[in-house]
């Protein structure tokens, strides 16, 4: 089987958070970023050296191979000499925006210098799927410092994955939206990074009190299930009102994870019901995830804002 060069990012739709309290999730590809394995370039961007920075990692992969309870097997010897030879990660997506920048690079080694791999089949198995989840959080934790492996499991897969629980998986088809009536799912780029770990020990902490645990319980995971319900049948009818008591509800529990210069915007967004922003991931920066019957109306709503679109409807 010939080697994929380009490893495209990915997007968490939905489950940032309510995953962490049983709900299920949904994380797709997105191929408008990506990244590749390239020999004798030039750093990139703010002067990045991403060949110093491959050796580390490598030193950290020739160490985790040689454990016993890793279930992976990694070439690291042929990789070593690779990055002796100048070998660079050349890649377009932002660090710091939770849109699987890591992710990317974990799934071009995998694909590249794992031994006896898992391959890219049209039906993984839920055992092949949960493995090879391990396996890559296992290689991506030395980046984060603990990593679910859902992140580089997408950018390796290229395909959307459900989260059904901690050891169930799903590969599913992206939906086709009924009809095309101007509406779209779009980025917008809030033009900062975020933090993701103080945001999540914030969401831990807050799980403490009775009151707020119960609220996610008991609102946000069902409401979570159905978006993600009515985004996998297309039906954009039963989608927007639901993203938008979604995007009330991040506004009103969970206001740290929402940048102060995008809280106008968010709060216009429903107040108007031209568009609705959602978080990306652990939020504080980024990307939001914004959802409009409506594209080109909400251009210069949000001119203040770089914004991409993900899919249309």
């Amino acid at each position: 089987m010939p080697q994929r060069e380009n490893f495209y990012s990915k997007i968490l739709l939905f489950g940032e958070y309510a995953l962490m309290a049983g709900s299920p999730a949904l994380s797709i590809p997105y191929n408008s970023l990506h990244g590749a394995f390239a020999f004798g370039k030039p750093n990139g961007l703010s002067g990045f050296d991403s060949n110093s920075h491959l050796k580390k990692y490598a030193g950290y992969l020739h160490e985790l191979s040689r454990k016993a309870d890793f279930k992976g097997k990694l070439n690291t010897a042929e990789l070593e000499k690779d990055i002796a030879g100048g070998l660079v990660f050349e890649s377009n997506i932002p660090l710091g925006y939770g849109l699987g920048s890591s992710g990317s690079l974990v799934a071009a080694v995998y694909e590249r210098y794992g031994m006896n791999k898992i391959q890219v089949e049209a039906a993984l198995s839920n055992d092949k799927l949960v493995a090879l989840k391990q396996i890559m959080a296992a290689m991506e934790s030395w980046f984060h410092g603990k990593s679910s492996g859902l992140d580089p499991l997408i950018c390796y897969l290229q395909k959307a994955v459900m989260v059904k629980g901690e050891n169930k998986l799903e590969v599913v088809d992206l939906p086709q939206f009924k009809s095309n009536t101007g509406g779209a799912m779009f980025l917008l780029d809030t033009g900062t990074t975020g933090e993701t770990q103080p945001l999540v020990n914030y969401f831990v902490n807050q799980c403490e009190k009775a009151d707020f645990l119960d609220k996610i319980k008991s609102e946000l995971v069902p409401l979570n299930e159905q978006c993600i319900r009515a985004y996998l049948s297309g039906d954009t009818e039963v989608l927007f009102p639901c993203v938008e008591k979604l995007s009330a509800f991040t506004r009103q529990y969970f206001q740290p994870m929402i940048p102060e210069k995008v809280l106008p915007v968010w709060e216009k967004g429903w107040e108007t019901g031209k568009y609705f922003l959602k978080l990306c991931g652990s939020g504080g920066g980024g990307m939001m995830l914004g959802f409009t019957p409506d594209f080109e109306q909400i251009k210069s709503i949000l001119k203040a804002f770089p914004i991409k679109i993900v899919q249309q409807f």
